[in-house]
């Protein structure tokens, strides 16, 4: 009797070391950026998740956390690309998504390189010029318009998105405008001689 004992100890040790490894390897890979699938986490997770949102497939909140939500979002981006619908970020879905897990080049103020989409810049104020037909209205998000607060189209950057916009600074996505279509993004001024001088220009936007 003691000896059946100690072999189904034996036993269950040893498959507790078996799934622990598999746990230890799932997160290995998770961290090597070999492929991501669903239950990793991390800033690879991230990335996918901010680059699936600006596509227009909802990934959810851009947590890190690889949920249902952000299998979904693969699957049906698999799908639109012509690729084995597994739900699993490997090399070919990263290659589809842009992107490349050998740049890791950092940029100024120490934002990655992988989060940076040139986008057309605007300016708006809070004058009635600016906001017909809101005029006196906060923002989409219902935030008081001023200066950080700054519209997109919400199929390229999703409202609530932390920005850093060169030449601007920090900034968030909480507004939207029936111009702001595609890679153009409205800045928020405190005043419209600001805002006029600003103009329109060609900027790089950090998704943060």
């Amino acid at each position: 009797m003691l000896t059946i004992k100690r072999t189904i100890i034996a036993a269950l040790m040893t498959v507790g070391l078996v799934l622990g490894g598999l746990v230890l390897a799932s997160q290995a890979m998770a961290s090597d950026g070999v492929s991501l699938s669903q239950g990793c986490e991390g800033p690879s997770v991230k990335q996918v998740q901010q680059i699936l949102n600006r596509r227009g497939y909802w990934a959810g909140i851009e947590n890190g956390v690889f949920g249902k939500q952000t299998h979904l979002a693969v699957l049906e981006f698999q799908k639109d690309q012509g690729l084995s619908q597994t739900g699993i970020v490997g090399e070919q879905t990263k290659k589809a998504l842009g992107i490349n897990d050998n740049q890791t080049t950092p940029s100024r103020g120490g934002y990655t390189r992988s989060g940076i989409i040139s986008m057309v810049a605007t300016g708006y104020d809070g004058s009635w010029e600016s906001n017909y037909p809101y005029y006196g209205a906060p923002s989409y998000m219902g935030l008081p318009l001023a200066r950080g607060i700054v519209a997109t189209d919400p199929n390229v950057i999703p409202m609530g998105t932390r920005l850093y916009i060169e030449g601007y600074g920090e900034a968030i996505a909480a507004d939207q405008g029936n111009a702001i279509k595609g890679n153009r993004i409205d800045l928020y001024f405190d005043s419209r001689e600001e805002a006029m001088n600003w103009g329109m220009k060609t900027v790089n936007v950090t998704v943060l």
